[in-house]
């Protein structure tokens, strides 16, 4: 069974491109949001042509799976992967939209209007 899961972080490295069949795919590392976890994610062209950069905060919905390696001292090493579905990109450039502004001392009419 598949499990289809939302994270929400900041990207921790430049995408990488590769070539995946026929089709130029860019592997992202984010780090989530109230989580110590770092999420690798193969983001697909027909998915999402966004500009991605380090730093970024994005939001990525998408096939999870999870895998053990052996590290180089020979320790098990979890893998948290994602193939995304959608991304979002926050960053207030290109095609994304730019994150909420909210002042400290706003109450919810403030946000929702």
């Amino acid at each position: 069974m598949d499990e289809y899961i939302t994270v929400a972080g900041l990207v921790q490295f430049d995408p990488r491109t590769r070539t995946a069949g026929d089709k130029q795919v860019r592997d992202v590392v984010i780090r989530a949001i109230g989580s110590n976890k770092n999420f690798s994610i193969t983001v697909w062209p027909e998915k999402a042509d966004i500009t991605i950069n380090k730093g970024d905060f994005i939001v990525v919905d998408g096939k999870y799976t999870q895998s053990v390696k052996q590290n180089k001292e020979g320790a098990a090493v979890t893998y948290n992967n994602m193939s995304a579905s959608t991304l979002l990109r926050f960053a207030g450039e290109g095609n994304a939209p730019a994150a909420p502004t909210v002042k400290a001392d706003a109450d919810l009419d403030d946000i929702f209007g």
